[in-house]
């Protein structure tokens, strides 16, 4: 004898976005998220408060608050009374994947130059000390090097004759200080060429170098010496020693 099953429910599906889930299903109003979950069912249908109210068991009052909460967020808005549309949260949510693209293709593109870079037969790109210097900057830069970062390093390198171990140190200096734009790195670079830096100890000299007139110039200047007995700031000349010498004079001539 066979079985016949009969599905009495018909395969039917309310899609909920990615985005909406990883943005406020850990920080909206249980309700709130109620309220979403039902108009998203009943998207492109008008129904009124009270049909609302009374499906998700909340007041008048809590289905209004749920909709100026969405409103305010932009997920949704609303056209007469509580129907409301999801084109909204459906526009948002591509605009975001089309901006996750954007970044994924730029982190592409930078890798892709860095291969390129590391991997043609041109000397330079051949040369390991080269790819080294790549590898710190992937390791130091707060992203991974541009296009334009990797082609000041080369400018560095090969145009300005620096060595591996100053670029690298260069490198370094600019992460420190947060200054890491491939034309302050190109500019860092050309003064220290202008200045006759070679080795790495010579860089090292002419940062701290740097660094000690920086602290200097910030320091606060020293207070001039006021005379006790007028109020005003006393030049460098000391007032109180002139004033005796002249007495002492008087009293010679006196005496004389």
């Amino acid at each position: 004898m066979g079985t016949n099953i009969v599905d009495n429910l018909a395969v039917r599906a309310t899609c909920i976005s990615d985005d909406f889930l990883d943005k406020y299903l850990g920080t909206a109003n249980g309700d709130y998220i109620k309220v979403y979950l039902y108009i998203l069912r009943h998207r492109g249908e008008k129904y009124s408060l009270e049909e609302a109210a009374d499906s998700l068991n909340l007041t008048d009052n809590d289905i209004e608050r749920a909709v100026r909460y969405w409103e305010k967020l932009g997920v949704f808005k609303s056209s007469e009374g509580v129907a409301v549309s999801e084109e909204d949260a459906a526009e948002k949510a591509e605009e975001h994947a089309a901006s996750m693209e954007q970044v994924e293709d730029q982190f592409f593109k930078a890798q892709e130059a860095i291969e390129h870079i590391e991997g043609t037969v041109d000397d330079i790109q051949d040369d390991e000390e080269f790819k080294g210097i790549l590898f710190v900057a992937k390791h130091v830069l707060p992203t991974l090097p541009s296009i334009r970062q990797i082609e000041a390093l080369e400018y560095m390198y090969k145009d300005l004759n620096m060595s591996a171990d100053v670029i690298e140190y260069l490198l370094e200096y600019c992460a420190s200080i947060k200054k890491t734009t491939y034309k302050y790195m190109q500019a860092v670079a050309i003064n220290w060429h202008e200045q006759g830096v070679v080795t790495l100890q010579q860089a090292r000299e002419l940062v701290k170098s740097f660094e000690e007139k920086a602290v200097k110039k910030a320091a606060p200047k020293p207070v001039a010496k006021t005379n006790k007995f007028v109020n005003f700031t006393q030049r460098a000349d000391d007032l109180d020693g002139l004033v005796q010498t002249r007495l002492l004079n008087r009293m010679n001539h006196v005496i004389d």
